[in-house]
């Protein structure tokens, strides 16, 4: 049990394997290599499909991952 500032007593989770979000974030890493041109080929106007392949498609995959993570922290702690 550890007290916090405002002198709440508060206890500590189960601890979570850091290292499933690492293998998720390889992943997404994995996934964007194998299928950013894909992406970038989906529309005919070249600048928007770069912005699509090399930004977007990036935060989104990321924001999966995150999402995820989070998931996952919250089932393996609970």
């Amino acid at each position: 049990m550890s007290s916090t500032l405002m002198g709440r007593d508060e206890e500590l989770a189960k601890p979570y394997p850091m290292w499933i979000e690492r293998l998720l974030l390889l992943l997404a890493a994995v996934a964007f290599y194998f299928s950013y041109g894909e992406v970038v080929g989906v529309t005919d106007i070249a600048v928007l499909g770069l912005i699509l392949g090399y930004i977007l498609y990036p935060l989104a995959l990321l924001a999966a991952v995150e999402l995820l993570g989070r998931g996952f922290q919250r089932w393996f702690s609970s």
